[in-house]
C-alpha cells in the first residue's frame, strides 16, 4: 500500500502532486502560463492540468469599475432625490447629515457588502470577474473588503496615489494587483 494519501477515484490530491503522473513532486513545481502559483488545491496543477482561474485582463477589470461607478451612483442619486428635495426646502443640516449618511451605507452596501456576500459586483458579474483571497481563492469577508474599497476611496483623496493605484495592476507581478488589491491581500480572477 502506498504511503501517499489519496483523494477520491485513488488520485493523489493536488495539493500534494505538481507535475505529472510517476514525477515527484518538485520543490520548485512549474505553472501554466496565466495561472496562479501557489499551495493547496485552489492553486497549482494536478497531473499536469491547471485548476486555478486565471487572472482577469485589466480591460475587463477597468470595465467593471466604471461600470460599478455608474451603477453605484445612479443607483444613489435615485434614491437620495426625496433628501436633496428635502434640502432644498429648507432640511437644515439633519437633511444633509441623512444625505451624506445614505452616500456612506449605499457604498458599503453595493461595493464590500456585494464583494464579501457574492464574490463580485454587478459590473465585475457583467465583465465575468470576481475578487478572491490571494492565497486561497476563497470570498473575501467583509472587513477585507471594506477595506479594500476604503483604499481604493482614500487613494482617490491623494493625488499621486490616485493615479498609481489603479496603473499598478499594469506592471505588478505575478498577480497584477492594483494597491488597493495588495492592500487587502486579494486578487481579481475569471468568473
Amino acid at each position: 500500500m502506498s504511503a501517499q494519501p489519496h483523494g477520491p477515484h485513488g488520485h493523489v490530491p493536488a495539493s500534494l502532486q505538481y507535475g505529472t503522473p510517476g514525477q515527484a513532486p518538485s520543490a520548485y513545481p512549474t505553472y501554466a502560463p496565466g495561472h496562479l502559483p501557489g499551495a493547496g488545491s485552489a492553486y497549482g496543477v494536478y497531473a499536469g492540468q491547471p485548476v486555478s482561474p486565471p487572472l482577469a485582463n485589466i480591460g475587463a477589470r477597468l470595465g467593471a469599475r466604471l461600470l460599478d461607478l455608474v451603477i453605484w451612483y445612479v443607483g444613489y442619486f435615485l434614491t437620495a432625490i426625496p433628501l436633496m428635495v428635502w434640502i432644498d426646502s429648507g432640511g437644515g443640516a439633519a437633511a444633509q447629515t441623512l444625505l451624506v449618511t445614505w452616500l456612506v451605507i449605499s457604498f458599503i452596501l453595493y461595493f464590500p457588502f456585494s464583494l464579501w456576500k457574492f464574490g463580485s459586483t454587478v459590473g465585475k458579474r457583467i465583465c465575468k470577474i470576481r475578487v478572491v483571497r490571494c492565497q486561497s481563492a476563497q470570498r473575501i469577508g467583509f472587513w477585507r473588503a471594506t477595506g479594500r474599497e476604503a483604499f481604493f476611496i482614500l487613494a482617490v483623496v491623494i493625488p499621486v496615489l490616485g493615479l498609481l493605484n489603479p496603473l499598478w495592476c499594469c506592471w505588478d507581478k505575478p498577480y497584477q494587483q492594483c494597491l488597493h488589491e495588495k492592500i487587502a491581500d486579494t486578487i481579481v480572477v475569471t468568473r
